[in-house]
């Protein structure tokens, strides 16, 4: 751990076990399940992200190009209107066969390496890394290169399996959140947008994508009421007696792009805070403290104002709304009015994430 002293991971772990499993047998109300279970998904995410800058372990980091961000909403509204005409002119049932099965595996994929990640780290499993099983060859659009299966790697699946396994046989909404957070924390955590200016061209880009489908169109409600799979968390608005103990009536949603997408970005802001800290200090541990962490927590809260903001405007008009437009502004406003208060709006700006990686190793100079 990257971050000394700091004491809520783990908390904000237990407190989301502890709201799914009770969700499953007590009403909680959904509006504050909706907040926590984002907020907490979204601060666990960015502080496992710090992992790059562990400069004891060679990781492969890669990032987000400019055309990346640019081309992100124009495929996402291909493949989200490309779902649209398959629900409006197939049957829902076959497609989201194909999607269960998908899910199933992706969903324990994601579990395994989860698990992986914090075993490889534990001297009782060091010979487990070492002894390599198989090797599978590159695959072209799947594999750039072979990948080589060690004995842990087998473990893991093993011990993720009956997640995957249970998700689809039996596809509960509990399940399907399970799914979900894995997906989130994963996602923000490996996915690198590498310099500010890309994570304000895709927030920016999204924040009018999000408008147009939700507002413009009926699609991506349409869409999201359709497709039966972990790529939203899903929140009972009543339970009701059943056979098997409680039921839901109804669910209220929340995609999980609406966590990931500004999760990614606040992570960001986490990680630019610890470089500003490692490049004038030799210890590699930075205290966890507003002023160490100050562009992260200031951006952490701009995120949880935009998920109140989002609730709240659901409330008053009884409709679905496109969260990033409260967001987005969210957390681009708090860590731009931070960086304008202090005067390092040009070091924010400028800032690249695999020089700052580069700078640490002692590879670069810093300025």
């Amino acid at each position: 751990m990257l971050l000394k002293g700091e004491p809520l991971r783990n908390i904000a772990l237990l407190l989301l076990i502890v709201l799914t499993i009770l969700g499953k047998y007590v009403y909680i109300n959904v509006l504050l399940q909706v907040a926590l279970h984002t907020i907490l998904l979204v601060y666990v995410g960015c502080v496992n992200s710090t992992k790059i800058y562990d400069t004891q372990k060679e990781r492969e980091i890669e990032t987000m190009t400019q055309k990346d961000a640019f081309m992100f909403p124009v495929i996402g509204s291909a493949v989200l209107f490309g779902l649209f005409l398959a629900f409006k002119f197939f049957n829902k049932d076959y497609i989201n066969i194909l999607f269960h099965i998908y899910f199933s595996f992706i969903g324990l994929y994601t579990i395994a390496c989860i698990i992986y990640e914090k075993f490889a780290d534990m001297s009782m499993f060091q010979n487990m890394v070492k002894k390599e099983v198989l090797e599978i060859p590159a695959i072209k659009f799947l594999l750039e290169k072979p990948a080589k299966i060690n004995q842990l790697d087998i473990l893991c699946f093993v011990l993720a399996s009956p997640i995957g396994v249970s998700y689809y046989l039996f596809k509960t909404w509990t399940l399907n959140n399970i799914l979900g957070m894995a997906f989130s924390i994963f996602g923000i955590e490996n996915l690198m947008l590498g310099q500010f200016k890309i994570g304000f061209i895709l927030l920016g880009l999204l924040f009018f994508y999000d408008i147009f489908w939700v507002f413009g169109t009926p699609v991506m409600v349409t869409v999201a009421k359709n497709l039966d799979g972990p790529i939203k968390l899903m929140f009972p608005k009543n339970l009701e007696a059943a056979s098997s103990g409680v039921a839901p009536t109804d669910f209220n949603m929340i995609g999980l792009g609406d966590i990931v997408i500004p999760g990614v970005f606040v992570a960001l802001m986490l990680r630019f805070d610890m470089y500003n800290y490692f490049k004038t200090h030799t210890i590699k541990e930075i205290p966890f403290s507003f002023s160490n962490n100050k562009y992260f927590i200031i951006t952490f809260i701009g995120y949880a104002l935009g998920i109140f903001a989002t609730l709240a405007v659901m409330v008053i008009f009884k409709a679905a709304q496109p969260a990033l437009l409260y967001l987005v502004p969210g957390c681009l406003f708090t860590s731009m009015g931070m960086a304008l208060a202090r005067g390092k709006m040009k070091e924010l700006w400028e800032f690249d994430e695999e020089n700052a990686v580069k700078q640490l190793k002692g590879e670069t100079k810093t300025d």
